[in-house]
């Protein structure tokens, strides 16, 4: 059995990936009038359906973006998480040598 490691650095990468996620989310919010927003290029009834058909695409793709940048941002949540949890365990387990390390009567000052 192998032992389970780390690398502190990755709290910090995922907060880097939960901010990118929330910011990505932002620019697709963002963009969402100028891309399902598009008016007909003439008035003829071809130009109005190409841009529905536009509109209606280019609205699934916004949903599908922002489901992936939420996707991004639980897993970045997760990455935070996963580092805590090692971060908790291994000061727990140092606190735990250090003091069976030493003599209960070097635990506490007298007073």
């Amino acid at each position: 059995m192998e032992p389970m490691t780390f690398h502190p650095v990755v709290a910090d990468l995922g907060a880097q990936v939960v901010q990118l996620g929330g910011d990505a989310l932002q620019a697709g919010d963002r963009s969402s009038l100028s891309v399902t927003g598009l008016p007909p290029a003439g008035g003829d009834e071809v130009s109005a359906l190409a841009s529905s058909a536009f509109q209606n695409e280019a609205a699934s793709l916004l949903r599908l973006h922002a489901a992936a940048q939420q996707e991004l941002m639980r897993a970045g949540t997760a990455f935070i998480e996963i580092a805590q949890t090692y971060i908790d365990v291994d000061e727990s387990a140092a606190r735990a040598v250090v003091f069976s390390a030493l003599p209960t009567s070097a635990r506490w000052p007298a007073a």
